[in-house]
């Protein structure tokens, strides 16, 4: 599935909109994908954000993030400030 023309198609029409942004937030829940194109932006220098429930238990790797917010309204004001 991955190497045929539809799954090429939009994994290029994702990579390309994903490399026009500025910043990604990350919304949890989220599947795989989402958080594998968080982790590209990331890796591409963008910033990268995280917006969760507070959770019982911290996944380590959420650290890779440049902030991780409990609150809708706090991270809006925040990436103003980008």
């Amino acid at each position: 599935a991955l190497d045929g023309w539809a799954g090429k198609h939009v994994f290029e029409f994702d990579k390309f909109h994903i490399d026009r942004a500025d910043f990604g937030i990350l919304i949890l829940p989220a599947g795989k994908s989402g958080h594998l194109e968080l982790g590209y932006m990331i890796g591409c220098g963008k910033p990268g954000f995280i917006l969760l429930d507070k959770p019982d238990r911290w996944d380590v790797m959420y650290q890779f993030a440049t902030g991780i917010f409990f609150d809708e309204a706090e991270m809006i004001e925040e990436l103003k400030s980008l």
